[in-house]
Formats: structure tokens, C-alpha cells, sequence
């Protein structure tokens, strides 16, 4: 069974996936919202929210951006913060500055199989210890959060999901055309006139259900590197030892070739110009950007001062990554 068909056994993609009401004319379903409901009795609660990019590929989630249709930036309501953490796996990564790559993740899900690509060490703490500092002001001193910052339309930042669009390079080490074909989406399901899809509830008589749409799925734009764009500021991604991926490749088995769940992924930058050109990699090598473990120390402090001036990181955090770089073996 391929990842995008779990939900023949778990529906729950059905009713509408946005906070504000949002017409769906792919699925035939009413204009409707998550929040219909609290609106109407004033008891909406006040949302942050916050993932990565394996919640793109692996979690069908970029239509809670744009709607089934993908054609227009939905609004989200003001009790409600959306944070993007780019170019990360579920949950994060490990974090640490290191050039020891990380091994091939197990895909989540039982006998599943391996990702072909190292690990994603890209983490989320040092970003949810700032977004749970704003969330705890803005609940009990009424200080609104830092504006939400996701990919769009708008600017250009969420596109379809192929390579082309996505402007992402060729790298070593991946099949040809990746990551066209990645992602996982969502499919529309006739279960019968008994399911209330608005809901999720009722009776299924149509089992298993019959498919009337696959939606076409929208992904993050990419710099050169790979890295994707239109997130908040990571110390990691903004400083970075390779192209860090939210999504990675099943190696072998039955799901060879197919999206590795929700795992992510890393291709290393080279250590020089000479070993990325034998690789034929055109992102420049960790020399070539840095000159020397002093030259990546102050990247790191660049991009902590950034994240921490633009509200995603704490001074204890900063201080701690920096000296975290400094101990680190980047072209040491």
C-alpha cells in the first residue's frame, strides 16, 4: 500500500483543513472552517502552530495553506500564529554542528525500510522554546507573537511540487528529477451518502472508498543550495554544512523509490572546490564559503543574531549554539 492510501483505513482529510472558512470547490464541499463552530460561540482560543517540511512531503499538509483548489493564500484569523521551521524532518533533528554525517533514518512505520540519504540534523528546540515564550505573553499579558511566517503565493515562495518549480538543484547522490513525484497528497474519497465528510462521521458504505481526486499539492521553493525558503529563521539552515530535506527516499523493499514517510535528509556540502567539482556538485564546498572554522563560527553568529532579533531565538539559546559552533569540527 503506498504512504498517500493509509487514509482508506484513517479518514480524517475529509472535512476542511484551514482556520477560516474557505470555499472547496475540487471536493464539492460547503465553505467552512475549523474554527466555525467557536466563532459562532465567541470561544475561539488563541493557536500557534508550528512545523517543518516533512509535514509538507509526508503529511499532506499544504492545502491548510491554499485550499484543495491551490490557487489563493487562505487568511489566517488573528487569534492564530503559523510558524514554518524549513527544511527540517518531524519533530527536528538532532541539531549540533558537525561534518560527521548522520546515518540513513528507518521510515516511521513498522518494516517500512531506510531512507536512502543520511539523517536531517536540523533541529526545532531552540525555535519552539521561543515560540512557547511568545505564546505564554500573548496568553497572559496579551503581547501578540512575531508575525506568522510560511511559504506563499504571493511571494513566491510555495510552488508546485516538482523540481523545476522548485528551482531545486541536481545533487549527488539522488535519482534524476528528484523530488518530482515525492510528495505524498491527499486523495478525495467517495465513501458513500452515508459519511458526513464535514464531520468525519456517519456510515461508510462505500469500502473501500472510491477516489474522485487526487489534489494537486503545492511545496516549498528552494535557494540554491536546496534549502527552502519562506520559513523563520533557523541558526542551522541559514549557516549550513549541506542541503537539508524534509523528505528522504526509500532504499529498498516493497516503498523503493517512494517518500520515506515522514524522515528527512542531508547531502553534505564538500570539504573543497576540488571534491565538489570531482562529484560534478554545484553547490559551493564548505571552503569555498567559509574559508575556515572561524569564517563558519562567524555565519553562526550571524544568523543567531538574525533569528534572535527577529524573535526565534533566545539570547540563552544564541549563546549556547555559538560556542556549540566554536567547539564544532568545521574546517577544523
Amino acid at each position: 500500500m503506498r504512504p498517500a492510501d493509509r487514509s482508506m483505513t484513517a479518514p480524517g482529510r475529509e472535512g476542511p483543513q484551514w482556520w477560516t472558512p474557505w470555499p472547496d470547490p475540487i471536493r464539492g464541499l460547503p465553505t467552512a472552517g475549523i474554527l466555525d463552530r467557536c466563532t459562532a460561540s465567541h470561544s475561539c482560543p488563541k493557536i500557534i502552530e508550528h512545523f517543518g517540511a516533512a509535514e509538507v512531503w509526508g503529511l499532506k499538509l499544504t492545502p491548510e495553506w491554499v485550499g484543495t483548489a491551490g490557487d489563493a493564500d487562505i487568511p489566517l484569523p488573528d487569534n492564530v500564529r503559523r510558524y514554518y521551521i524549513p527544511s527540517t524532518q518531524h519533530g527536528g533533528g538532532k541539531g549540533g554542528f558537525s561534518t560527521v554525517a548522520l546515518a540513513p533514518p528507518a521510515c516511521p512505520s513498522v518494516g517500512y525500510g531506510k531512507g536512502l540519504l543520511g539523517g536531517n540534523p536540523v533541529p526545532h528546540t531552540e525555535t519552539v522554546n521561543a515560540i512557547q515564550v511568545h505564546f505564554r505573553d500573548w496568553v497572559m499579558k496579551g503581547v501578540a507573537p512575531p508575525p506568522s511566517r510560511y511559504p506563499n503565493l504571493a511571494n513566491g515562495t510555495l510552488v508546485d511540487a516538482t523540481s523545476q518549480a522548485m528551482g531545486f538543484p541536481t545533487l549527488p547522490g539522488l535519482p534524476p528529477a528528484s523530488p518530482t513525484g515525492l510528495v505524498n497528497p491527499v486523495l478525495d474519497y467517495d465513501y458513500g451518502p452515508g459519511y458526513d465528510p464535514m464531520d468525519g462521521s456517519g456510515v461508510m458504505t462505500v469500502v473501500p472508498p472510491r477516489i474522485k481526486h487526487v489534489i494537486r499539492m503545492k511545496v516549498p521553493k528552494v535557494d540554491a543550495d536546496g534549502n527552502e525558503l519562506g520559513g523563520v529563521p533557523v541558526v542551522l539552515r541559514d549557516a549550513p554544512l549541506g542541503t537539508y530535506l524534509g523528505w528522504n527516499i526509500t532504499a529498498a523493499g516493497f516503498h523503493k523509490g517512494q517518500v520515506c514517510n515522514y524522515a528527512g535528509g542531508m547531502i553534505a556540502f564538500a570539504r573543497t572546490k576540488a571534491e565538489r567539482l570531482a562529484n560534478e556538485d554545484p553547490r559551493p564546498s564548505l571552503e569555498e564559503r567559509y574559508s575556515n572554522h572561524a569564517g563558519y563560527v562567524a555565519a553562526v553568529t550571524a544568523a543567531a543574531d538574525k533569528a534572535v532579533a527577529e524573535g526565534f531565538l533566545l539570547e540563552a539559546d544564541k549563546k549556547r549554539l555559538v560556542a556549540a559552533a566554536e567547539a564544532s569540527d568545521v574546517l577544523k
